[in-house]
């Protein structure tokens, strides 16, 4: 059992949470698994995971926490590791995919580092290694998270007098996408 689920559950998860069954995903599950069996019981778990690919999505399908509840913190650092931490003494376990352990495991090492490509290692048979290896790639040590541990709090709200959409009173007089920090622009309509 990984995440308290079948190794099909686990995979059949993967799919329908992300499309289909991510290598880094699968690491991820079991990077989680070794979180919570090294956590103390009862522990009121936040997440920060160091990297943008794959390894979020793994916490959100195997923990409680997520982006959206502010649980889940993704400082991108693009290391394939993450930090599970007591939301209140911030006292926690970092857990990584280590290099040195995966040269055991010739196509997770080859893989991770980009040396083969998916023609040459189809992606059932680097699960299939994953699977096999299961933790014994991940090491993992005991921390205290001294940045981004807090929770960032919803302050007031107030209504842009240029959009009329609700904002973060935090951004000024109105809101950053009419300041100019917007990502689109308004397309014409069709006529």
């Amino acid at each position: 059992m990984i995440c308290g689920r079948t190794h099909e559950e686990l995979l059949r998860d993967i799919k329908n949470f992300h499309g289909y069954v991510a290598p880094g995903l699968v690491i991820g599950a079991f990077m989680v698994d070794v979180a919570y069996r090294l956590l103390e019981k009862n522990v009121e778990a936040d997440v920060i995971v160091e990297t943008k690919h794959c390894l979020p999505d793994a916490i959100q399908i195997f923990s409680p926490c997520t982006v959206g509840n502010g649980w889940l913190k993704i400082l991108d650092l693009d290391k394939f590791a993450m930090a599970f931490h007591d939301r209140h003494t911030h006292a926690g376990i970092r857990i990584w995919l280590d290099l040195k352990k995966a040269e055991a495991h010739p196509n997770i090492y080859k893989w991770f580092m980009g040396q083969v490509s998916k023609k040459d290692l189809p992606s059932e048979v680097l699960v299939a290694d994953i699977m096999k290896a299961g933790d014994d790639i991940l090491s993992h040590a005991p921390v205290v998270v001294i940045k981004n541990a807090q929770r960032e709090k919803k302050g007031a709200i107030r209504v842009c007098d240029r959009c009329r959409e609700a904002y973060s009173a935090s951004q000024g007089e109105i809101c950053l996408a009419c300041q100019g920090l917007g990502y689109y622009m308004q397309a014409a309509a069709n006529a």
